[in-house]
């Protein structure tokens, strides 16, 4: 009876020694886990977020590393946040020329928000928490670290970038912030008159925009479509055309001066003619955003000296 009572002793003891080193195992299976899995009970991994919404997307190995994105029209949405630092946490883009931060979002935010943004040089993505401002571009950071993971968008034209707010990378998840970068459309546009006098008193400057065959003219949201991110293509005089696929244009004559005048401000000229490139910008109906680009030659302008 003895010897039973010592066997079964020694057997609870290597039981008990068997799931020790187990426990040890899966703590030490967490601290090697991937940067990319969340350590925090209840909250997915990025490659589980990406995996649950239908990305196919694997984070260690899909990873673009870029940084900096080309100008352009940009539709951005949020598709999670999960950070305890949501309510103060902020994004705002940068011209890569002045790093001067334009706010995008503020706060905490609901999934699917949406803002739209021009930039007229190349730009990088910031996002702001209690513990710093972490940059799209590495070099940027104070502590040295990538805080943003940059993926090709599979399911739409763009990216898809995911943040880690916490200094020093924090708990690695890169799930705290991730967003969607639409990049736009292009289209053809002509703008006329073709040579511009600023000192004419017409009433339109007209502006033709071709779509590319894989849309529609009609899809597109006519109270949308901006010059240079400012002038207002006018309502009441637009006219779609189907057959062609494209959409003719009416835009307030005098506000384009105003804008090209103040476009040219400071030009040190020896012509008397220059040319001005505008940009029109706009959305189609479900959203997604389009551009198109197109110098005009502008004469009777001033320039601030001559050189």
């Amino acid at each position: 009876m003895r010897k039973l009572t010592l066997t079964l002793s020694l057997l609870m003891v290597a039981l008990f020694l068997f799931e020790l080193v187990s426990f040890g195992s899966t703590v030490n299976s967490v601290v090697e886990a991937s940067p990319y899995a969340s350590t925090i009970y209840g909250e997915p991994s990025l490659q589980e977020w990406f995996d649950e919404h239908g990305y196919a997307i694997n984070v260690t190995r899909d990873e673009t590393g870029i940084e900096t994105f080309e100008a352009g029209y940009y539709k951005v949405s949020i598709l999670a946040e999960i950070a305890a630092y949501a309510p103060i946490n902020n994004l705002s883009w940068y011209l890569i020329s002045n790093g001067q931060l334009s706010l995008l979002f503020l706060g905490e935010n609901t999934v699917n928000d949406t803002v739209y943004f021009l930039a007229d040089e190349t730009f990088g993505l910031c996002l702001g928490s209690p513990e710093g401002y972490f940059y799209t571009e590495a070099g940027r950071n104070e502590d040295g670290k990538d805080h943003a993971l940059v993926f090709v968008n599979p399911n739409a034209s763009g990216y898809i970038i995911a943040w880690e707010d916490l200094w020093d990378l924090g708990d690695a998840d890169f799930q705290d912030f991730v967003l969607a970068a639409l990049t736009p459309v292009n289209v053809y546009v002509r703008f006329c008159p073709r040579t511009l006098n600023l000192k004419s008193r017409g009433k339109w400057i007209t502006a033709i925009v071709r779509l590319p065959k894989e849309y529609n003219a009609s899809d597109v949201d006519i109270s949308s479509i901006l010059i240079n991110g400012t002038v207002p293509a006018d309502q009441r005089h637009y006219i779609i055309c189907k057959r062609w696929n494209l959409i003719v244009l009416k835009f307030n004559r005098t506000a384009i001066i105003e804008l090209i005048k103040e476009s040219l401000n400071g030009t040190v000229c020896k012509e008397k003619s220059v040319k001005v490139l505008l940009t029109l910008t706009g959305k189609f109906l479900d959203g997604t955003p389009f551009q198109g680009k197109d110098k005009i030659r502008v004469v009777h302008f001033k320039c601030c000296k001559h050189a």
